[in-house]
């Protein structure tokens, strides 16, 4: 691949496939001529990612549903449900789902090892307004590593 070939978004800092599992207990009235009326109880099982609910599943109690978590979880990277990088218009900044207002081009990425390298690509990230200040404690996920881009570029 040559440099200056199509951009993209960088994968989000401290890539996670989910950044919220809630797991709720759901009540429903259950009613029956036979064997009589009664509260039943189950557990829904969500993972979320930018307060948006990507995969929804529903066992019988919550330690059920603690159990099914793992598998859950891998499952739902398995069918290409996990997304690492950035995506549409949300902030890159882990846990947060407000709207990106600031734009930064990579300037180098780094290997696990910390060693710098120029992107074959063109590579962005985007922030809202609170976490546009990345800090100066990490290599590529630092002030210095970000060249702002005035104009929105938007890459899912």
């Amino acid at each position: 691949m040559e440099l200056g070939s199509k951009p993209g978004r960088a994968l989000r800092p401290d890539a996670q496939a989910f950044d919220e599992v809630r797991i709720t207990t759901v009540p429903r009235y259950k009613r029956s001529g036979l064997s009589g009326d009664e509260w039943r109880i189950s557990a829904k099982i969500e993972l979320l990612r930018k307060g948006r609910v990507i995969v929804e599943e529903y066992a019988g109690t919550v330690q059920a549903a603690t159990a099914m978590l793992p598998g859950l979880f891998l499952k739902a990277i398995d069918d290409g449900r996990a997304w690492f990088a950035g995506e549409g218009d949300f902030c890159d900044q882990e846990g947060c789902s407000e709207p990106a207002t600031v734009t930064y081009r990579l300037r180098k990425s780094y290997c696990m090892e910390g060693h710098p390298s120029d992107p074959l690509s063109p590579l962005f990230r985007r922030f809202c307004q609170r976490h546009a200040k990345r800090g100066d404690c990490g290599l590529e996920d630092a002030d210095a590593n970000y060249e702002s881009v005035e104009a929105a570029v938007t890459h899912q």
